[in-house]
Order: C-alpha cells, then sequence, then structure tokens
C-alpha cells in the first residue's frame, strides 16, 4: 500500500508535465495542486527527519511562483527583490527536487524499499520540501510579514557599508551573525514601533503584544512591560546620542547605536570611544536590556 503512494506520486508527476507540455496554465494549475496533496501524504509517512506535516499546500507553491513573477517584471527590486526571491526560490526548488526523485524512480518502481522512510533519497527531499514549504507558508504567503523581511534586508544591506565586517558575518554565517541579527531586529522595532520591521518582533514575539479589541490581530503596542520601559529607555538614549553626535543629528545617533550593538563596546569605533563617560553608561545600560530583549527573540523560535 505504501507503495502504491509512490506510484500514484509518480502517476500526478507525469500529469503535470503533459500539462507543462500542453501550455494550458489552468490544467497546470490543476495538476500541481494534485502532486502537492500527494507530496504531502507522503511526507506525513516518510519524512522520518522532521515533522511530518500533511497540511502544506499548493497556495505557498502558487505564492511562491508569483513572487518569482513580479521579480521577474521589475515589481519588486533592489535588496527586497533579493530577499524575496530567494524565499520564493527555495520553495520551488524543493518541490522540483522531488519531482526529479520521482521521475527517477518512475521506471524502477520495484526498487523502492515500501517502507518508504528508509528510501534516504525520498526522505532527504521530503525534508527540504518540508523546511522550505514552512518558510514559505510564513514569510512567502504571509505579505505584511514578506514586506518586513525585505525591509529589513535592505537595512541590513545599509549597515553593511557601515560596517563591512557584517558581509563577511553574512556570506560565512558566522556564529556572530546569530548573535547579532536579533540586535538589529529589535533596534530597528524600537526605532520606529509601527514600521512594517517591527512585524517580525511582533511575529516571532506574539506574547509581548496586546490584542485588539474582539480578540482579532495583534496591535504594534507591547503590553510587556519591559518592552514598554526599553522603548522609553530607547527613545531617550537617541535624544542624548544626538545631541552629543558631532554631525548628524539622529542619523549618526543610529549609527552609533548599531555600531555598538554589532561590535560591542570596545570595536564601535572612534566615534564612540569618544562619547563623555557619562553617556556612554546610558547606552551601554540601554545594550544591557537590548541583549536581555535579543536572547528572547534567539531562544522563542530558534528555527526561525
Amino acid at each position: 500500500r505504501a507503495r502504491q503512494q509512490i506510484v500514484r506520486a509518480v502517476r500526478l508527476e507525469e500529469a503535470l508535465g503533459d500539462a507543462v507540455d500542453e501550455g494550458s496554465v489552468e490544467k497546470r494549475r490543476r495538476a500541481e495542486k494534485k502532486l502537492v496533496q500527494c507530496i504531502s501524504q507522503l511526507n506525513s509517512v516518510a519524512n522520518v527527519k522532521r515533522k511530518g506535516r500533511d497540511d502544506l499546500g499548493a497556495e505557498i507553491l502558487f505564492g511562491a511562483q508569483e513572487i518569482m513573477r513580479r521579480c521577474e517584471h521589475n515589481e519588486l527590486s533592489g535588496a527586497a527583490a533579493d530577499a524575496a526571491s530567494t524565499l520564493a526560490s527555495d520553495v520551488i526548488a524543493s518541490f522540483e527536487s522531488v519531482r526529479e526523485y520521482l521521475q527517477e524512480v518512475g521506471s524502477c518502481l520495484e526498487r523502492v524499499d515500501p517502507h518508504l522512510c528508509n528510501n534516504e533519497g525520498l526522505v532527504a527531499r521530503l525534508a527540504d520540501w518540508e523546511e522550505s514549504w514552512e518558510v514559505g507558508s510564513r514569510y512567502v504567503m504571509q505579505v505584511t510579514t514578506l514586506e518586513a523581511i525585505c525591509d529589513l534586508i535592505s537595512e541590513v544591506t545599509s549597515l553593511e557599508t557601515l560596517a563591512p565586517a557584517l558581509i563577511t558575518m553574512c556570506e560565512d554565517c558566522d556564529v556572530e551573525l546569530f548573535l547579532v541579527l536579533p540586535r538589529i531586529v529589535l533596534l530597528c522595532f524600537l526605532a520606529d514601533p509601527d514600521n512594517r520591521r517591527a512585524e517580525i518582533v511582533r511575529g516571532l514575539l506574539p506574547h509581548l503584544f496586546q490584542t485588539k479589541e474582539g480578540g482579532a490581530g495583534k496591535s504594534s503596542k507591547p503590553s510587556d512591560p519591559k518592552l514598554e520601559r526599553l522603548l522609553s529607555s530607547f527613545g531617550s538614549v537617541m535624544q542624548v546620542l544626538s545631541t552629543k553626535a558631532s554631525a548628524g543629528g539622529s542619523e549618526a545617533a543610529w549609527e552609533l547605536v548599531m555600531a555598538r550593538a554589532m561590535f560591542g563596546s570596545t570595536e564601535a569605533g572612534d566615534a564612540y570611544a569618544d562619547l563623555p563617560l557619562a553617556t556612554k553608561k546610558v547606552v551601554e545600560d540601554l545594550m544591557r536590556d537590548v541583549e536581555g530583549m535579543s536572547l528572547q527573540l534567539q531562544r522563542h523560535c530558534p528555527e526561525d
């Protein structure tokens, strides 16, 4: 019976190939939907590396395809397009990888182990498919979250100009990046809690935000006392730094705070080193509280 699921998946993959050759968008969509449903069923019985979810639907694939279309037609551009296309292409690539596996085994079904979890190639592709589609369901399908991610990538890109070492961190996936990035996310929220970037913090730490009347959705206003105090403290520190910065005002203050968050007090640059001791103290007090909250970001949803 388990092998029959593979046989059915192979037949559905062949039907999708035929629909693609015909050039009918409607037929292709129907075939993709049926194949995705079958892959979800396979995932639930064969994927022993992850959760074995069976609720990741074709709308994730269609959403990813739409994002790629928008990128190709320059409806998205710059860092936002790069971020969106990376997320979308992972969804599509993992789907195509499963299709390739089904094409390979279609001519040698007798070699497929009836205990599907013993087929390493199948399990590896399903694990990648589930991981990519979980990310897709959260960040590709949710428009506000996708916009927040794209906006954050734009901010990180601008920070790379200020701090070239950040480029190396990102390229090498340095362990330090996973300490620095939560600080950047949190500081972006503190700087403008109503900006779309704040959606990332609200999504990762929903318990810190109050529910709107009627229980629908989340408000941008935090309900956690520590986060409220952190918002107030950040505003005060930025005011102090804006007056102390020799030039540039709030922009220079933002660069000082970001440099301190990324590189610590000893490597934050000459502008930070030249601050009066009293000003450094209030910044260090802020950074201590930021670090505590950023640890929550790291630990609450470590996969995200």
